[in-house]
């Protein structure tokens, strides 16, 4: 049985390391890997344990800055996997 794909938006597949930056409560950068991208947010690879549901952060891809809300975080194959909606 095949499950039919819910998402609104198409999306990108993506290979690029980018940074994510947050407050909490100071300054803090992480190093990730942007996996997809879509009109409606993005999916990233890491190893911090710091990019939790709810979490505010901003993206620094290509000299602009993206504000989104880390949406789910999973295990993946040993590696954390993040989707995070724009804000």
């Amino acid at each position: 049985m095949e499950i039919p794909d819910r998402r609104r938006a198409p999306r990108v597949p993506v290979r690029e390391r980018v940074e994510i930056l947050f407050d909490d409560p100071i300054l803090t950068a992480v190093e990730v890997e942007l996996k997809e991208t879509s009109e409606q947010g993005f999916r990233i690879s890491h190893d911090s344990p710091l990019l939790v549901p709810g979490l505010d952060v901003r993206l620094s891809r290509h000299g602009a800055v993206l504000q989104a809300r880390v949406i789910w975080t999973h295990i993946l194959e040993g590696r954390r996997v993040s989707g995070c909606l724009l804000l």
